[in-house]
């Protein structure tokens, strides 16, 4: 068959990809989109107002893009443009040119969870199956499309990164990069695309597309350093549901978000969540691993003479993982130097045995744990001889507490990536009423985190703070986040959020609840001076 002139005429001719874009109204926006990344001139001034309006630059990038992020509503049809992507270039991209004998040029089609893979993959295959011969058909895999005549070959992976190495890469497409967890990584789609980028083939492409989710991570820094920027090389585009798939129904959109306005504007309007913010940043973290004289500080056997206590986050080891940290009180620092995990799926009845040895050597008689600990867990190891004292305050309490110990330099933690991935991971949410809630994120895990926080906080708990410290408390608020880390007017408003947060934990440590309830998340600004005995009202209630 006769190669398609470029991928708006195979998506426009019934000859190509044609029939399974019936209603070609509905694709315009993304028909411009796709001419912006492979530099074909617009068709109209139509499509120069929708590559202005979803990019926010002047005029498009003088032969296209290799490095594109599309941000997008929900139902918008990303999916379908991903795959189409792939099965144009597998068969009329010319990759197998120029490859070593017996050498195929890859198409990496990657998801994150494995109905997403799935969607991909039917997608993409289903545009192939008319113009493979019954020698490729018959080499399908659930996971693989081999093209021999093409020397290419489609894999669909499914959050699966550590076999990304050692091939020549043509294309690389990542859906839904705005949800991407791992928890086995301290940096999972850094880590990936850094494995991917250098095995990318000359001219070729990598494309990552999501509804838009929190506000940081990677996929949000790709949009905040290079949307509405003209001239730059990466383009982001930007558009909501109804923008990039017309036929949507509008009832459906303006009644959920009637529903829940924060989840649906982000869903179906493209807008990062406004309820969820990112707990700690990543050098407050990493500043915790690090000795005064710099150096790591790994995983530490026990020392004679010292004191060691314990916390544990127990778990039946079907979904969630059995953790525990153990460290020290160092003055008025507190000292983690172990953390154990063990995974699902697992015994916890044998891992209870082997924490209990591990306990017994560090000297340790009793351990405090979370809620869960009550019945099996509270058995279990006092059949050890190990006493086990519930926690009285609830993990998202416990973290509350302990981003004011890390902010006040009063932690040294033991050096462990999967620590500091879930502390990064952390989510500060806004419940409805104003109520904040710290958590996981969802699908995600924070196990050894609220072990290591459980820890901290109650080798702390009832210690003095000297004034000096709790000038200490705000060093975000006070001193602003070092340039390398974010920019200006993010840290702007990392520095707003700090001190709203720091206003929030010294009306609760001051007893003032209930003026908290009623109106702290409202927006604050410095007090004037007032006489002692005074009343004021602040936050809707008198104090």
């Amino acid at each position: 068959m006769k190669r398609p002139a470029n991928i708006i005429e195979a998506i426009t001719n019934p000859e190509y990809f044609g029939k399974a874009f019936k209603d070609l109204t509905t694709w315009q926006a993304w028909l411009t989109f796709l001419r912006t990344v492979y530099g074909i001139p617009f068709a109209d001034d139509h499509e120069l107002t929708t590559f202005q309006e979803c990019t926010k630059r002047t005029a498009p990038l003088v032969g296209g893009h290799k490095e594109i992020f599309a941000v997008c509503g929900r139902r918008g049809g990303k999916s379908r443009i991903m795959s189409t992507v792939a099965a144009f270039e597998a068969l009329w991209g010319g990759w197998g040119e120029g490859l070593a004998p017996g050498e195929n040029a890859f198409i990496f089609l990657i998801a994150f969870d494995k109905t997403q893979a799935g969607q991909l993959f039917r997608y993409t295959k289903g545009l192939l199956e008319p113009f493979m011969t019954k020698e490729d058909k018959n080499r399908i895999t659930s996971d693989t499309i081999e093209l021999k005549q093409q020397r290419t070959t489609i894999m669909v992976k499914a959050g699966q990164f550590q076999a990304v190495r050692g091939f020549s890469t043509a294309v690389i497409l990542l859906d839904e990069l705005g949800f991407a967890r791992s928890d086995s990584s301290a940096q999972p789609v850094e880590e990936l695309v850094a494995a991917l980028t250098p095995s990318i083939m000359e001219n070729g492409l990598l494309i990552g597309a999501s509804t838009p989710f929190t506000p940081f991570g990677f996929f949000y820094e790709q949009y905040d350093q290079h949307f509405g920027r003209d001239d730059d090389e990466v383009l982001v585009w930007h558009g909501g549901t109804l923008r990039m798939n017309p036929s949507y129904s509008k009832t459906k959109i303006e009644r959920d978000i009637r529903k829940d306005k924060a989840r649906y504007e982000s869903e179906y309007n493209a807008t990062f969540r406004s309820d969820i913010e990112s707990l700690l940043p990543k050098f407050m973290i990493e500043s915790a691993m690090r000795r005064p004289d710099g150096v790591n500080r790994e995983q530490m056997m026990p020392e004679t003479g010292r004191r060691y206590e314990a916390f544990i986050d127990a778990s039946s080891l079907r979904q969630d993982s059995f953790t525990m940290a153990i460290g020290y009180l160092a003055g008025e620092k507190a000292v983690v130097v172990r953390v154990e995990e063990r995974t699902p799926p697992g015994d916890p009845g044998s891992v209870t045995i082997e924490y209990s040895n591990i306990l017994k050597s560090y000297g340790i008689k009793s351990v405090r744990a979370d809620s869960y600990a009550k019945g099996w867990v509270e058995s279990g190891f006092r059949k050890q001889d190990i006493m086990v004292e519930t926690a009285d305050t609830p993990a998202s309490g416990l973290y509350s507490e302990f981003v004011a110990l890390l902010a006040m330099g009063r932690l040294e933690l033991v050096r462990h990536d999967k620590l500091c991935l879930q502390l990064q991971q952390l989510e500060r949410r806004v419940q409805p009423g104003g109520r904040e809630q710290i958590s996981h994120p969802e699908g995600g895990h924070d196990d050894i985190a609220n072990s290591v926080s459980g820890l901290c906080v109650y080798l702390l708990r009832n210690r003095q703070w000297t004034e000096a410290e709790m000038d200490a408390r705000l060093p975000i608020a006070q001193h602003g986040i070092p340039k390398e880390f974010e920019r200006p007017e993010v840290a702007a408003t990392r520095i707003r959020q700090s001190a709203e947060a720091e206003l929030h934990d010294f009306m609760i440590d001051s007893g003032c609840n209930e003026i908290v309830k009623q109106g702290m998340r409202r927006p604050w600004t410095p007090p004037t001076e007032h006489k002692v005995g005074e009343v004021v009202t602040v936050g809707g209630g008198k104090a």
